[in-house]
């Protein structure tokens, strides 16, 4: 559930941000890197969780995201849709429990689509940060 909500919200404002106009993209240096950094925290946390490691400080990582969503892209797409992302990604801000959710999976196939997941929803907030780079 934590990789599919993620990739959910990544997949959806990569949409959002794919078709803002030029006006709105004026503003995008600070959503950029907020987008970068969101990516990087998906990114890190993939990375311990294929080595089976615990994913220590990402939960608080993920949290401050999300409550930082809002502020950061509100005036871009809306505050109530920015509030409903934020709202989402704060319901699946315990990322770490993940390591104990693949533990107990017993079908590789299925760990490592949740891991797939997880590189998916990454991928797309790069996407959405390297757009907003180009087109501000």
């Amino acid at each position: 559930m934590i990789a599919e909500t993620i990739f959910n919200v990544a997949k959806e404002l990569f949409g959002i941000f794919s078709s803002l106009d030029d006006k709105r993209l004026a503003r995008t240096a600070r959503a950029a890197d907020y987008f970068a950094s969101l990516a990087q925290t998906i990114e890190d946390t993939s990375a311990y969780l294929k080595k089976g490691q615990y994913p220590h400080g990402k939960c608080e990582e993920l949290r401050f995201h999300a409550e930082k969503m809002t502020k950061t892209i509100g005036d871009l797409i809306g505050e109530t849709e920015a509030e409903d992302y934020a709202g989402k990604v704060l319901q699946v801000w315990e990322i770490e429990r993940m390591h104990y959710e693949l533990s107990d999976i017993q079908n590789e196939a299925e760990k490592q689509e949740k891991l797939h997941k997880l590189d998916e929803a990454a991928g797309y907030f790069r996407g959405v940060a390297a757009h907003l780079r180009v087109s501000g």
